[in-house]
């Protein structure tokens, strides 16, 4: 890309590029009220319960209890939540489509750093907040992914911006949300080897997750509960694939096996160190590009290989494969098509059979966002609640059964409804994708940086350079 390039684009006048944004903005919302009716088994055995216990607890007053077994800052926004004159499940659901207004948004600044001055970023933006993965998470299953997601792909922004600093703190926040954070932190790691992020910025991950416990301890919650909630959620499940159009979907005879469960988290180290000692031994330069798609390759291979992996784990992926394609455009077209197509038919198994009757198929799982344990809400059985009885989202147990198991997909897979596309092709086109991300990376990182041009972005310091 060339000043010529850029300059004889056409661009857009500002009050219209704010009109259609707003009509892209309106029109999204306006598609999430189709499913804003849908009540999902998650929601039902363990948001609203949570939801509940908040409102006759006071709201802030609840943090007393151990009653859920996500971090603080989602039940925050419940808590606040309580306190408003909206039905709980239309709020719940306003709050993850907030985040997915933000994820555009955040997809928006990052493709206006390749293509300034054009209708490509709102495009960009656009696609990401129609997306059929992000509409149904939010809209109809109630699900948060959109909030670490959002965090992560604004994190990746600073890290384009050269704000090392506030890119830890949106992985930090990310992080706070929900552990699958960890999903970005790969390509994190290559920025601080290559030193775009400074080692002393990554004490803000921490920092920050610390930070959004306080109102909780002050509230009189236990420090040691809210310090393991995530150590709790590792240990949840023994499948190796929950629905994740993954390597495991071919494995049809392994069965849950710790040995394999174990291997495969070794697998996925060992293949993240073969992809980035080249870069740091040969210390290329991270140009922007580059750190899109390094990013784009973290969030998708991680659960590609990781076992214990639920269909929502992809998520992080469905926006920044987006994101990359419009950076390679001639070579990474199909990265999203491929990615959203795996991604979006491996939701259909839950939400096609999920109805207010309960878990269908014998129990979907131990609770939403693939943080449930055995025994219900929390892994491993109970853990301490309120005086009285069992806290929600702790039901003393998921119903059992049969679990259907798609074709293709073995006993370390987990569906409860209707399979639309076998599991293998599913596993095989997020495999094809993933690989076409990891070659355009090879490729790009072959040949010398091209030169483009100084782009000027107005930032919070005024206007400064950022590379093209």
């Amino acid at each position: 890309m060339t000043d010529t390039d850029v300059a004889a684009r056409p661009r857009p006048r500002r009050a219209l590029l704010i009109a259609v944004a707003a009509v892209v903005v309106l029109g999204g919302l306006a598609v999430r009220t189709a499913f804003f009716a849908y009540t999902s088994d998650d929601y039902r055995a363990f948001v609203s319960q949570w939801y509940e216990f908040i409102r006759q607890h006071g709201g802030f007053g609840a943090f007393r209890y151990t009653f859920a077994n996500y971090n603080t800052p989602y039940l925050y926004l419940l808590a606040i939540l309580t306190h408003l004159p909206v039905p709980a499940l239309y709020g719940v659901k306003a709050i993850s489509i907030l985040f997915d207004l933000v994820l555009a948004f955040f997809t928006y600044r990052i493709v206006s750093l390749r293509h300034p001055g054009s209708w490509w970023p709102l495009l960009a933006g656009a696609i990401v907040l129609y997306l059929p993965t992000v509409v149904l998470n939010s809209a109809a299953w109630a699900q948060v992914d959109s909030a670490y997601s959002a965090f992560g792909v604004g994190g990746v922004y600073f890290v384009l911006r050269k704000r090392p600093w506030l890119a830890c703190a949106f992985f930090g926040l990310a992080f706070a949300f929900k552990l699958q954070a960890v999903f970005f932190f790969p390509a994190l790691l290559l920025f601080v080897l290559r030193k775009r992020v400074p080692w002393p910025a990554l004490l803000l991950i921490p920092a920050v997750y610390l930070l959004l416990d306080v109102p909780a301890l002050i509230a009189g919650a236990n420090f040691g509960e809210l310090l393991k909630v995530y150590l709790d959620q590792s240990d949840t499940y023994d499948q190796l694939t929950l629905n994740a159009p993954n390597v495991y979907q071919y494995l049809s005879s392994a069965g849950s096996s710790a040995v394999l469960r174990t291997g495969g988290i070794v697998v996925t180290g060992l293949i993240l160190l073969a992809l980035a000692i080249p870069v740091v031994v040969r210390r290329a330069e991270l140009t922007p590009a580059r750190i899109v798609l390094v990013s784009a390759i973290s969030v998708t291979l991680v659960p590609y290989f990781l076992p214990a992996m639920h269909e929502r784990y992809f998520y992080p992926a469905d926006a920044l494969s987006v994101i990359a394609a419009f950076y390679l455009p001639k070579r990474l077209w199909a990265f999203p098509v491929l990615e959203q197509f795996a991604s979006g038919f491996a939701y259909a198994p839950y939400l096609l059979n999920s109805r207010q009757g309960g878990f269908p198929g014998g129990g979907r799982r131990g609770g939403p966002g693939g943080t449930g344990g055995r025994s219900g809400g929390f892994p491993g059985g109970s853990r301490p609640g309120p005086p009285g009885g069992e806290p929600p989202g702790h039901p003393g147990g998921a119903p059992s059964g049969p679990r259907f198991r798609p074709p293709g997909g073995g006993p370390g897979g987990m569906t409860t409804g209707t399979v639309l596309v076998d599991f293998w092709i599913l596993s095989t086109a997020m495999l094809a994708g993933l690989l076409l991300a990891v070659w355009a990376a090879v490729q790009d990182f072959r040949r010398p940086p091209e030169p483009g041009p100084r782009l000027e972005v107005t930032g919070s310091r005024g206007r400064e350079p950022v590379e093209g």
